[in-house]
């Protein structure tokens, strides 16, 4: 079964002294599109947490933020001291004392202000160790996302194959009126020729012919078929396949054709009221389509 587009997943893993954090979010897309927000320290890895990803997710905006953060035991063994920040804010204050005449003495608390000065040490990780915990903690994210995302479906799924029961059901009201229409319209049209003609001769062979060409135009007999034929396809693929959205789409466009045939053809007002009924149950179906994978 399809999964929804929306959805929420979050993850955290321990890895030597740094803790990974993932946290991803989902919403409808006509196609997939992933963003990623990872530190400098690990932007390398873009490219195979992206491929990560399109392996489990197919269509929807996907956002990713990963953190990392050092807890080293003691808090402070990971941390150095940025001299050239430092400096900078050193020369800067100098500058500002120098424009702006002060004879005050530059005090350390005026530089510690500045909180750049500290910055986590750098590490010698294995990039591939490290790779591996984050794509272990992306893909446990990514199994609350989906869990998320297919308890949604469910509940769409369910709307779905309401509102295709009632098109089914309409249709097979529009056959049973359908059968009637040709002969019905036949008479119609036959009385009022008639009364035109008000009593001169004309050739009743020809004109009973020229009335059956006309009643046929009609006949909606080949439109429900494939209509019956598209339902029955829309409900295969809503149950058989994973990514349904563009298929189903594709459907509906048809049988909304189909209807639009059907109620330009008729003029009994039974089945246009039922046509009618189709295409608002169509237009739904595309709204509730749009939030399926």
């Amino acid at each position: 079964m399809s999964n929804s587009m929306t959805g929420y997943g979050k993850s955290k893993k321990t890895f030597e002294n740094y803790e990974i954090e993932a946290e991803i979010r989902s919403l409808n897309n006509r196609y997939l599109d992933t963003i990623i927000r990872l530190p400098k320290s690990i932007d390398l890895f873009e490219q195979p947490i992206k491929n990560e990803i399109k392996k489990r997710i197919f269509r929807g905006k996907v956002t990713l933020n990963i953190t990392l953060n050092n807890n080293s035991a003691n808090g402070f063994e990971g941390i150095k001291l940025n001299e050239e920040a430092l400096q900078y804010y050193y020369k800067l204050i100098t500058k500002i004392k120098s424009n702006l005449n002060l004879s005050e003495d530059i005090s350390l608390d005026y530089i510690l202000q500045f909180k750049d000065l500290m910055q986590p040490a750098e590490e010698d990780l294995d990039d591939e160790l490290l790779l591996e915990n984050i794509l272990i903690t992306v893909n446990e994210a990514l199994d609350s996302l989906i869990e998320m995302r297919n308890n949604e479906a469910v509940n769409i799924v369910v709307d779905i194959d309401q509102r295709i029961r009632v098109i089914e059901k309409n249709t097979n009201k529009i056959i049973v009126f359908g059968k009637d229409n040709p002969k019905q319209e036949y008479d119609k049209l036959y009385e009022r020729v008639q009364s035109l003609l008000n009593g001169k001769l004309v050739d009743e062979n020809r004109l009973e012919m020229e009335l059956s060409l006309l009643a046929d135009r009609v006949d909606v007999t080949e439109e429900c078929t494939r209509l019956i034929s598209h339902i029955q396809q829309f409900d295969s693929i809503l149950k058989t396949k994973k990514e349904v959205g563009k298929s189903l789409t594709f459907i509906l466009q048809e049988m909304h054709r189909e209807t639009n045939t059907i109620g330009s053809k008729t003029t009994n007002v039974e089945i246009s009221h039922l046509a009618i009924g189709i295409k608002e149950e169509i237009e739904k179906l595309r709204e509730q389509i749009q939030n399926l994978e």
